[in-house]
C-alpha cells in the first residue's frame, strides 16, 4: 500500500502560560518504523519540518492562534495522489479542530484514501471523533506499531475491519471499537523511531525541542506506559497500567548513535513516568560513563522522587541530566487519595534536598482546580510551595485543573453531563489562564481559580528571587545571551519570540470548511 503520515502545524497561544513549540513527532516515527519494516510504501508529510520558518495565524473558534509549519492546503498538495492510505497523529484535545477540517479537504482532493488518526487524543476520543466528522475513516487505539501493521495487514487481504484489533470505525452509522491488543512487553525489540525518514535537523538546526535549550535535542523514550492510575490522567486508557522500562544498555546505544548521526549535545526523555526504580537510574548512568558520552538529557514532562535520593541524584549529575522536573500536583494528602497519585511529600522533599545538592536543575508541577478540592487543600498545596521554594526549587508550574479525555474525571464528569463540547472545552489546556478556561469545581468559579493561580506563582517566583536574588540577575544574563538553564528561561525566551513575531505579518492558515 502507499501510505503517508501527516504531522499538523504546532499551534501556539501567545496570550496564555503555554510555551511550548514544535518538536520532532516521536510517536509518528516509531509508527513509520513499523510501517516501513512492513514493507509498504511510505511518504511523510511534516507541517513544522517542513516549513521550519514559517507562521501563520489560524483562525480558532476561540480566536487566532498562531500556527507554525505547512498550512493545510499545503499539507494537502505535498500529498501523493496515489496515496491509498493517510495517517495523522492527534496528541492534544486542541489540535482536533484543526484535523477535523483538514480531513475534510484530504478526503476533497482524494476521496479514495482512507484516513487514519491515532495518538493519545484519539485514542480517548474515538467515538466523538468518528460521529463528528464523516471524513475521519478510522481510530487506531492504543500502542501504535502492533496496531497499525494488524490494520494494514486486513485492509491488505480486503477483510473486515471488525478482524483488525485496536481500532474503532463506523459500522450501520455507529461509532464501534474492536478489543484492544495486548502491550508489547518486549520494547527493545521495537524498531527505533525512523527519524531518517523526517526533517530531524531542521529542527536540530533551529533548536526546536521539548525542553530547556541546551543545544541540538532529541526526544527519546526510556520506558513506555506508567503504572499509576490518577485520576486526571489519560495514559491507563492509552497504556493501560502496565509499564515496561528498557535496557539501560541499549538506550545508552541509542543515544551515542544520535549522537554520531545528528551530533546531538541533549537527550529529552518524554517518558510517562521516568527513572521509576533507582537500579535503572544506577544502570543507565553507569551505561552512559562507561561510553565516556558526554551530553545533557534531561526529564521536561516530570516524573516521581521515590527513585532519587542523594546517590541517585549525584549519578545523575554526573552521567549529564541537568533538569529534573517533579509532578506532586497537590500538596494536600486527602487530594493525592482522591486523585490516585501515590507520593509521599516528605520524600518529595527529602529527594528535592538531595538534587539540588547535586547541581540539578529542579521543576515541579501542581494542578489547582480539583472537583473535590477545598480551601484547605489549596492552602496545604501553597504551604507545599512555600517550602520547595524556601528550599531552592528553581520553577513551578501551577495548572488550572482541566478534565481530559480519556481519564477517570472526565468519564465522571461526562456521566454527570457536566462537560459541554465547545471550544472553551477543547482549548482549556493550550489557553490555561488565557482567553478561555472553564471551572469544573462545585463551588469554586474561573476568576477565582485565576487568582489562587496567579497568587501561587507570584509568592514562588517573589520567593525564590528575594531568598536567592542571583537567580534573577541569572534571568536577565541568559535573556541576553540567548541561554537557556531554567524552565523559567524557556518561557521567557518562548514569550519574546512570540512577541517578536505579533509584529510581523503572518499568513493566514485555515483548515478546510467543514460540511
Amino acid at each position: 500500500m502507499k501510505i503517508c503520515l501527516v504531522k499538523i502545524p504546532t499551534f501556539e497561544a501567545p496570550k496564555s502560560l503555554s510555551y511550548f513549540g514544535s518538536v520532532p513527532s516521536l510517536g509518528l516515527a516509531y509508527v513509520a518504523g513499523a510501517i516501513r519494516d512492513a514493507g509498504h510504501e511510505l511518504q511523510i508529510v511534516d507541517a513544522p519540518g517542513e516549513a521550519i520558518t514559517q507562521y501563520g495565524t489560524y483562525r480558532a473558534s476561540v480566536g487566532d492562534l498562531r500556527a507554525h509549519g505547512l498550512t493545510s492546503s499545503q499539507i494537502i498538495e505535498r500529498i501523493d495522489p496515489d496515496t491509498d492510505l493517510i495517517g495523522l497523529t492527534n496528541m492534544f484535545l486542541h489540535e482536533w479542530e484543526f484535523i477535523s477540517g483538514i480531513l475534510t479537504g484530504i478526503k476533497g482532493r482524494l476521496p479514495h484514501a482512507t484516513t487514519i488518526l491515532g495518538g493519545e487524543n484519539a485514542t480517548a476520543w474515538w467515538d466523538e471523533m468518528l460521529v463528528g466528522c464523516r471524513d475521519l475513516d478510522i481510530c487506531v487505539l492504543g500502542e501504535g506499531e502492533e496496531a497499525i501493521r494488524g490494520l494494514l495487514s486486513v485492509m491488505d487481504s480486503g477483510q473486515s475491519l471488525s478482524q483488525a484489533g485496536s481500532v474503532a470505525f463506523r459500522a450501520d452509522g455507529k461509532a464501534v471499537s474492536t478489543a484492544r491488543k495486548s502491550r508489547i512487553k518486549t520494547v527493545d525489540d521495537i524498531a527505533w523511531p525512523a527519524w531518517e525518514l523526517f526533517p530531524v535537523d531542521e529542527y536540530l538546526d533551529h533548536e526546536f525541542g521539548s525542553g530547556v535549550n541546551r543545544g541540538r535535542s532529541i526526544p527519546m523514550l526510556t520506558s513506555r506506559g506508567c503504572p499509576y492510575q490518577c485520576t486526571f490522567c489519560s495514559s491507563p486508557e492509552m497504556w493501560t497500567t502496565r509499564y515496561f522500562a528498557r535496557d539501560p544498555e541499549k538506550v545508552a546505544d541509542e543515544v551515542a548513535y544520535y549522537m554520531d548521526r545528528y551530533k546531538v549535545t541533549n537527550v529529552n526523555f518524554n517518558d510517562l513516568t521516568a527513572v521509576l526504580t533507582k537500579k535503572w537510574v544506577v544502570d543507565f548512568c553507569r551505561a552512559v560513563q562507561r561510553r565516556n558520552l558526554e551530553f545533557s538529557w534531561q526529564l521536561p514532562s516530570g516524573t516521581r522522587s521515590e527513585a532519587i535520593d542523594r546517590e541517585a541524584a549525584g549519578l545523575l549529575y554526573e552521567s549529564g541530566c541537568r533538569n529534573f522536573g517533579y509532578a506532586p500536583e497537590s500538596g494536600s494528602p486527602r487530594i493525592l487519595k482522591a486523585i490516585k497519585k501515590k507520593v509521599k511529600l516528605s520524600g518529595l522533599i527529602e529527594s528535592l534536598k538531595g538534587a539540588l545538592d547535586a547541581g540539578l536543575t529542579t521543576h515541579a508541577n501542581i494542578i489547582v482546580g480539583f472537583p473535590e478540592e477545598r480551601l484547605k487543600d489549596l492552602w496545604l498545596s501553597f504551604v507545599l510551595l512555600l517550602r520547595m521554594a524556601w528550599h531552592g526549587l528553581h520553577g513551578v508550574s501551577v495548572m488550572v485543573f482541566a478534565p481530559y479525555p480519556g481519564s477517570q474525571q472526565y468519564k465522571e464528569l461526562h456521566a454527570e453531563r457536566k462537560i459541554v463540547f465547545d471550544g472553551h472545552y477543547q482549548y482549556s489546556t493550550l489557553l490555561r489562564s488565557g482567553a478561555s478556561f472553564r471551572s469544573y469545581h462545585p463551588d469554586y468559579g474561573t476568576r477565582f481559580l485565576l487568582c489562587i493561580q496567579w497568587l501561587f506563582l507570584l509568592t514562588f517566583y517573589g520567593l525564590q528571587y528575594l531568598f536567592r536574588p542571583v537567580r534573577f540577575l541569572r534571568i536577565i544574563r541568559n535573556l541576553i545571551k540567548h541561554k537557556q538553564e531554567t524552565v523559567m528561561d524557556q518561557f521567557l525566551m518562548a514569550k519574546l519570540k512570540q512577541l517578536r513575531q505579533a509584529f510581523s505579518k503572518p499568513s493566514k492558515i485555515s483548515a478546510a470548511p467543514k460540511p
